[in-house]
């Protein structure tokens, strides 16, 4: 558990960083980059469990499968 919660924290580094980058490389912004960069990573991983649910649940756009039809046979006339 503690590899995936590195994953994460190196995740959301690299989001603050590249917020950084992309403001100019403001001086005295570093909270304000974090805490972006921390709540961009809780909508990427609700986005992820919903993503998931769905999955699991099949009723996900791809999960949906064809429900085969049968076509009633017409009744064949009775000969005498």
């Amino acid at each position: 558990m503690a590899n995936h919660e590195d994953k994460n924290s190196d995740k959301r580094r690299e989001r603050a960083y590249k917020i950084w980058e992309e403001e100019g490389r403001p001086e005295g912004r570093h909270l304000d980059h974090w805490q972006r960069a921390e709540e961009q990573h809780e909508r990427t991983e609700q986005e992820t469990d919903k993503s998931e649910d769905l999955k699991s649940n099949g009723s996900g756009p791809h999960d949906r499968k064809e429900k085969k039809t049968t076509r009633a046979k017409s009744p064949r006339p009775i000969r005498e």
